[in-house]
């Protein structure tokens, strides 16, 4: 009886759920258990409940995560996050994942138990006895992507050496554990972990369509969002990346990279080869290079208010850092600090890659994508000007000289507006994407076979085709930088990581790369840029100090839950907390 109050009160919470044109759409309530668990259809909402738990607040949170990086700060301050004043007893971004993963993983095991198992169809019409099958197939497939996720989630937050040094994971759980089962568990080893989100990724794939672009009922592009096939791939690509990475891989054991490469390479293989990326646009709904993201409502702002500059109504809430900006290359592809770059300090916004001008508000910029157009007023960061610190809204403005561009709609910029203008766009934040497939690959095939230029034996493409294509949709046709460093193998790993910092910036992976490279220790303190217009109407830029940061090797892995420690004594804390 205690199991099904407990199912009971996770429905109710699903068939509440209002969505957007998705999936999520359900706005039945049930009040009986019989009901719940007899009710075809319906009672699936109990897997849907779990997409809502990987939704907009995503958002912040991996904001947050690029916060210690030195990718960004926060307008409002330092935190103890950026400080580093935190400990397993405090608050950071992730502090609820060790919770949120065993009780999304419960609630896979509750619905394979309870709904599953018993064989309640999708449809009660025996005419539609196939329609059903195909889609209590989908949401077995649905349900062990859904706990691969959490694993993930778990391994890669909390995985690491204990005081022994012995490199652990999570405590795996395949079933439903009273309270105090669960409390007496042991983490698992890193390697045993990574084992298990593979099998469970493998009954993922048994059971998902490849994607959702099919006309038949349960697998058209109405149920984009859910797990795929392709994400499955993308996911287990991730996992052996991470597992073959310095942090968790001391003994640099090869193999381990080249079963990262094999992976990465089986699903761009089943995608169709290496693909040229679609343009950048977070508002497309059916854009074929995001594997699996998230949904954000329509007519919706908030993302807008939050981070737009003040002349644009927002609060400017993320300022991203000079050490950021200045690893955007020149629009031919040179990194600013090569002399055949045609980087001028006098202009510094001028002729930048395409990347920088979707992703960065700078100063004098009025272009919402391009190098150049009059979208809106030209802002005015400099000192004394409306967007900085003071001007057009009273103790708001940047620490940093930068707005965060990337991810926002380009709204009506009209000044005469009494409030912000709404979006109908749609927006997406992709969790697991082609382009991070590209780069995983290359990485993994440049640490595994030491070269760049040649496909390795077995594999079709070699490390500098991945990277080209992920360079192409910036604009490079031409790449002549990247065809002069191919063969100089630390070269093309520092442009290799260069591309992982433009391509996933604020969305927390800078943060783990630092950490599983084992090189968080070593970041730059925070940049920025004061800005001073003179009477000629240029500009002159001074570099400031912003943030301090003082990472030390235990950094390479986080700290578990201090309220885990307590409740279960035989879990081990990570090593140096």
């Amino acid at each position: 009886m205690k199991l099904i109050n407990n199912i009971l009160a996770i429905a109710l919470s699903a068939f509440s759920l209002v969505g957007c044109d998705s999936f999520l759409e359900d706005e039945i309530e049930f009040t009986s258990e019989e009901e719940v668990v007899t009710s075809e259809s319906r009672s699936r909402g109990i897997i849907n409940d779990i997409y809502t738990d990987y939704s907009f607040d995503e958002f912040t949170r991996d904001f947050n995560a690029d916060y210690l990086t030195d990718n960004a700060v926060r307008r409002s301050g330092e935190t103890n996050n950026t400080n580093l004043n935190w400990r397993p007893t405090s608050s950071h971004p992730y502090d609820n994942i060790w919770a949120k993963s065993y009780d999304n993983i419960r609630r896979v095991y509750e619905y394979i138990d309870l709904v599953h198992a018993t064989g309640l169809p999708y449809f009660p019409s025996e005419a539609m006895s196939d329609e059903s099958d195909n889609i209590v197939r989908r949401y077995y497939g649905e349900a062990f992507f859904l706990k691969a996720w959490a694993e993930w989630e778990l391994l890669k937050i909390y995985g690491g050496p204990d005081a022994d040094g012995n490199m652990l994971g999570f405590p795996i759980v395949n079933g439903i554990l009273e309270d105090e089962d669960y409390n007496s568990l042991s983490r698992n080893t890193y390697d045993e972990c990574v084992d298990q989100i593979l099998e469970d990724l493998q009954v993922a794939i048994d059971n998902l369509p490849l994607d959702y672009t099919s006309t038949d009922i349960g697998f058209s592009s109405t149920e984009t969002g859910r797990a795929s096939g392709l994400a499955a791939y993308a996911l287990k690509a991730k996992v052996a990346l991470f597992a073959a990475s310095p942090a968790f891989n001391p003994d640099n054991d090869i193999t381990k990279w080249e079963l990262a490469a094999e992976y990465a390479h089986d699903m761009i293989e089943i995608n169709g080869g290496l693909k040229t990326l679609q343009a950048i646009n977070n508002s497309r709904e059916n854009n074929p290079d995001h594997l699996w993201r998230l949904r954000d409502f329509r007519t919706d702002n908030s993302l807008e208010k939050s981070l737009y500059p003040p002349t644009l109504y927002g609060q400017g809430n993320i300022n991203p850092s000079q050490n950021l900006v200045d690893v955007f290359p020149d629009s031919r592809g040179y990194p600013i600090s090569d002399a055949a770059s045609s980087f001028d300090a006098l202009t510094p916004y001028a002729s930048r890659d395409i990347r920088f001008y979707k992703s960065i508000f700078y100063n004098a910029d009025q272009c919402y994508n391009q190098e150049t157009c009059d979208n809106y007023g030209s802002l005015e960061i400099f000192t004394g000007g409306e967007d900085n610190f003071g001007g057009f809204i009273g103790d708001i403005g940047t620490r940093t000289g930068y707005y965060l561009k990337k991810f926002l709609n380009d709204l009506d910029f009209d000044p005469s507006a009494t409030d912000n203008p709404l979006t109908t766009n749609f927006r997406v934040y992709v969790q697991l994407g082609l382009t991070e497939v590209y780069l995983g690959y290359a990485e993994a095939v440049i640490e595994a076979y030491g070269q760049a230029e040649t496909a390795p034996a077995g594999l079709n493409y070699s490390a500098r085709d991945a990277l080209a294509r992920v360079r192409l949709r910036a604009g490079l046709f031409s790449d002549p930088y990247l065809t002069s460093i191919q063969s100089d193998v630390n070269l093309f790993k520092e442009l290799l990581k260069n591309e992982r910092r433009i391509e996933l910036c604020f969305t927390g992976e800078r943060f783990h790369d630092l950490r599983r490279w084992k090189e968080i220790n070593n970041i730059e303190n925070i940049k920025g840029t004061k800005i001073t217009k003179e009477e000629d109407g240029s500009f002159t830029y001074e570099e400031i100090d912003v943030e301090e940061r003082a990472y030390e090797e235990k950094n390479y892995y986080l700290p578990l839950p201090y309220s885990e420690l307590l409740l279960n004594t035989n879990l081990k804390q990570n090593q140096g907390w």
